[in-house]
């Protein structure tokens, strides 16, 4: 680590890279910072999915789409008065010239995934797919050791927590679409003829997903002469004439930035301090799937130099259970027909196949109602055991409950009994109000309408439901006992306030400037989805982005 670079980037996420590789590419000698032991941020954890609307291969998803679709659709889903029309514009025609630009410059082909809908059918310009893109895989041989210093995919991504598959993969296994028994064979041949990886360990060198895309990222920066070191947190940046030029690292090392400071380090999540003074109560680190060193440091020192923030009080939500390795989120689990979510009183009091996103105006909804769901509980019946994974267990059908002692049992993440009656005695449930509300649920599968909330009434809905289930895909009787229970957290995959930012990702100031040589971009800034979640890879995209405007803006050369 030399004493002067021409950008510096603090974080090592796919904003990161790409706002690294974007300036790299124009010359510039670039130097990626990271607080922790590990590289690849909150993205290597992700999907790797990239909303791109109106990106050119959408057709091969039997879609068509144009600029002014995605306009409509946008504006239709984000509340005017938390994103302006100019910063939508922005990210329709920068997602693209990103894409371009990522492929271009990686061995990372992105291919649209048919049926992986908009999350807000009904809202005019919305598609049924192909906006969202999955990367091509990528062999973490090429990686050597620094395979090792990777960010992870969590095991509930991976096939029997242990086989990486892209989210194409993913969706048809999930969904049980027509070809998933030989998907499944294809991912665990490839890992069990790989003999000099197992013999290194557990971990697939096969990457899909957010390690596909932070390794292709990663592979193009070191081509390029990008450094990267780890274990350095920055522990304030450095100004002089009126300008960001340098951060100073722990220890007491002042390195310089001569054309720009890149702030790339994720939003606040795990600091519990900031999120109980800006999050709605109650709120807990614990149930965050962010990374562990995304505490908001860089937004404060920011703040420091006069730096304004926004959308401070929302996160990207989700519903998520805690699993021997950590939190999981249900991103399918929660649409298969025979899972319903409770509160206390076993009530139901959400649609439960909502788009993840959702669950927290859910969950705070019913709070300030008087419900008590913090924790909620999903129960399901023994039919879906069977059929569906969950949280990364995996159905039992090909793993019976004897397998999974760790995972099933009192004190456990799944508490299993032979009776309702049991079940919500276990967990503390009232059983004449889940009595009711099974009953309720077994009338609305037989009917093929939900009463209560509409589940499986739209295409988002039916995308994770089951299609061999009729009349709704989203509904099941839940008659076959034993039954399982699983106590529901509202986590979340970051926070979505930070810094707000112009179009090219500069730091605005309190009185409406910029603060010259400061970059952010992804959960270190104000989202550019406000509230909102439109569509999967709403997260990534943004960041990568506003990443890639950065680099080039730093250097003075334009798009």
């Amino acid at each position: 680590m030399k004493n002067e670079y021409d950008v510096v980037v603090v974080g090592s996420g796919a904003g990161a890279f790409m706002s690294a590789l974007s300036a790299a590419n124009l010359g510039a000698s670039v130097l990626v910072v990271e607080k922790g032991g590990l590289w690849g941020g909150t993205s290597a954890k992700s999907g790797g999915g990239l909303w791109v609307p109106n990106n050119r291969n959408i057709s091969r998803a039997g879609v068509s789409d144009s600029s002014e679709e995605a306009f409509e659709y946008m504006r239709g889903v984000i509340p005017a008065g938390e994103v302006d029309d100019a910063t939508i514009m922005n990210y329709i025609e920068y997602s693209l010239k990103m894409l371009n630009f990522l492929e271009a410059q990686t061995e990372l082909s992105y291919t649209p995934i048919p049926g992986y809908a908009d999350y807000y059918p009904g809202v005019e310009g919305w598609k049924p797919g192909g906006r969202t893109v999955d990367p091509s895989s990528v062999d973490g041989r090429k990686l050597g050791e620094m395979l090792y210093k990777l960010v992870d995919s969590p095991p509930a991504s991976k096939a029997l927590s242990v086989f990486s598959m892209s989210v194409s993969e993913a969706v048809q296994i999930l969904t049980r679409m027509p070809g998933w028994k030989r998907t499944c064979l294809r991912v665990f041949w490839g890992y069990l003829t790989d003999i000099p990886g197992r013999l290194k360990g557990r971990r697939d060198r096969h990457l899909a997903q957010g390690n596909a895309l932070l390794s292709a990222l990663y592979l193009s920066c070191k081509a390029k002469g990008v450094e990267l070191v780890l274990e350095t947190p920055v522990v304030s940046l450095v100004e002089s004439g009126g300008r960001v030029n340098g951060i100073v690292v722990e220890g007491g090392k002042r390195i310089a930035a001569g054309k720009g400071v890149v702030i790339a380090a994720g939003g606040f999540e795990h600091n519990q301090e900031t999120r109980e003074a800006n999050l709605p109560m109650p709120t807990s680190a614990a149930s965050s799937s962010g990374v562990e060193t995304n505490t908001g440091d860089l937004i404060a020192a920011a703040e420091k130099l006069g730096a304004t923030t926004g959308m401070m009080h929302d996160a990207w939500w989700t519903p998520t259970v805690m699993t021997p390795s950590g939190p999981a989120v249900l991103f399918s689990e929660k649409s298969k027909p025979g899972l319903i979510i409770v509160d206390k009183m076993g009530q139901r009091f959400m649609n439960e196949s909502i788009t993840y996103n959702s669950y927290g105006d859910c969950f705070y909804r019913a709070c300030k109602e008087g419900k008590d769901v913090f924790p909620a509980y999903c129960i399901f019946d023994s039919h879906y055991r069977k059929k569906y994974m969950f949280a990364g267990l995996v159905q039992a059908e090909l793993s019976p409950d004897f397998m999974n002692r760790a995972m099933i049992g009192e004190g456990k993440m799944l508490i299993k009994a032979r009776s309702i009656k049991e079940i919500s005695q276990k967990i503390g449930v009232d059983y004449e109000g889940l009595k009711s509300t099974m009953t309720k649920v077994r009338t609305y599968a037989e009917a093929g309408v939900d009463q209560d909330f509409g589940r499986g009434g739209d295409d988002h809905d039916v995308m994770y439901g089951d299609p061999e289930v009729k009349p709704n895909a989203c509904l099941g009787p839940m008659t076959e006992g034993p039954y399982y229970a699983a106590e529901l957290l509202l986590g979340d995959l970051g926070t979505k306030g930070g810094l707000e930012i112009n179009h090219d990702g500069q730091v605005m100031n309190e009185k409406g400037g910029v603060i010259d040589g400061l970059y952010a971009v992804g959960n270190s800034t104000s989202s550019i989805m406000g509230s909102k979640y439109p569509g999967a890879g709403c997260t990534l995209g943004p960041a990568m982005a506003i990443g890639f405007k950065a680099g080039h803006h730093a250097m003075g050369k334009p798009i």
